[in-house]
């Protein structure tokens, strides 16, 4: 029996869409703009055998559409509504992941135009849920959406008091949707990255103070059996090699395919690096494992002339991941040697596309685009389904028939 039916927008490859499914919910619907995020998603989720999850996608493919309210030619719910078959009230659940660059500290470099809001996203969000007002929002979105906006309100408390403020038309008492907005550690959910993310869980007719997120099931340390200790690079990378599943030793630019004693998966291929790149991966092995450990050693000709002059930035770049800890976030260059700690734990090369999906815990047959750019850019940019799973697995919903309309507890 079904948790619960969700629309899913600014889907992206799935990531959330597939922890709903791993959780128990009908995925009905799924909406975003980027062509090669739509065909990842529709040949995982739609054209995929997921009998194995409690839940479904019950939808032959995503749509394509822009969210963006401000834009013409913007879609809106009732068009969802109408590509999906579904009718008003038919959705229990909004999950919708809007990108986040905007107000991504890296994007914060640089000035952002004073003629494109940065939270034109996040509005029209907020007025796609306006027209169904379902029983439940999911929010996903990076930790700098806490920062201040235009004024002083930051974008979300702005977040906050819409939602507070949107009530139903048949609603006497105009309840509005109770809102916890907290910032959250995915290690500490079981998921093999140290990925911290702003998440929102609203419910139509709570109070803020009824609107918990689970604990954390996992932590670095454990003090008692509670929690588990974090998921490893190791103990996910160190368990696909030992089956077979994958080759730990590629050759630079190496596929895994054709290779004997190995199954076929194009998404495990170790990018081309230059002899010099090799070569200063093994310098950073010596020292430590980042470029700054070369600083006063034989081997600092290799620090680039980029970074000469830095101290404390950058840090991360060039860098080795820790076999016995959780990735560190992983972004859109995740398989990029120079633009963080995405080097392999023992082999001189950046980890593969199908390592980055499998720290962003997506299943290991979980197909990813065959151009480079596409493949980091979809598991960069994804939510990580065992977070998703986590969060909303232990939800119970009563019907929109029943009364209260919403009652979702842990």
């Amino acid at each position: 029996m079904s948790r619960g039916v969700v629309v899913d927008l600014f889907c992206g490859a799935g990531g959330a869409s597939l922890g709903f499914a791993q959780a128990g919910y009908n995925v009905a619907g799924a909406v975003d703009i980027d062509d090669e995020a739509l065909k990842t998603y529709e040949r995982n989720l739609c054209n995929a055998d997921l009998d194995e999850y409690p839940g479904e996608v019950s939808f032959e493919s995503p749509i394509k559409g822009d969210l963006n309210q401000n834009d013409d030619g913007h879609i809106t719910f009732d068009d969802i509504r109408n590509e999906f078959g579904l009718k008003p009230g038919d959705v229990d659940v909004i999950a919708g992941c809007p990108p986040c660059q905007n107000f991504s500290k890296l994007r914060d470099t640089t000035p952002w135009p004073e003629d494109e809001p940065k939270d034109e996203l996040l509005q029209s969000y907020v007025e796609l849920i306006q027209e169904e007002k379902p029983d439940v929002v999911f929010f996903e979105n990076v930790q700098g959406i806490t920062n201040k906006g235009d004024g002083e309100t930051t974008y979300s408390q702005w977040f906050k008091d819409q939602m507070k403020q949107m009530v139903r038309d048949d609603d006497p008492e105009e309840k509005g949707y109770g809102v916890n907005l907290e910032v959250v550690n995915a290690a500490d959910y079981g998921v093999p990255q140290r990925r911290r993310r702003t998440i929102g869980l609203c419910i139509y007719g709570a109070s803020d103070d009824e609107v918990e997120l689970p604990s954390p099931t996992h932590a670095k340390n454990p003090e008692d059996d509670s929690k588990e200790e974090w998921v490893t690079v190791g103990d996910v990378l160190g368990e696909k090699y030992e089956e077979g599943r994958l080759k730990q030793d590629l050759d630079i630019g190496q596929k895994q395919d054709g290779l004997e004693d190995y199954p076929d998966d194009p998404a495990h291929r170790s990018r081309r690096h230059r002899k010099d790149t090799v070569e200063m991966m093994e310098a950073i092995r010596r020292h430590g494992d980042s470029w700054k450990d070369l600083r006063g050693t034989d081997d600092e000709e290799y620090i680039r002339e980029c970074h000469q002059d830095f101290d404390t930035q950058a840090g991360a770049a060039y860098g080795i991941m820790d076999w016995d800890a959780p990735a560190p976030t992983l972004t859109t260059r995740c398989t990029n040697f120079s633009s963080g700690r995405f080097t392999h734990p023992n082999e001189n090369r950046a980890i593969t596309f199908r390592e980055a999906a499998l720290l962003m815990a997506f299943p290991d047959d979980f197909e990813l685009p065959g151009k480079n750019s596409a493949a980091e850019r979809v598991v960069g940019n994804a939510v990580p389904p065992e977070l998703v799973r986590k969060l909303v697995v232990d939800l119970q919903l009563t019907t929109r028939d029943e009364a209260p309309r919403a009652t979702w507890q842990y």
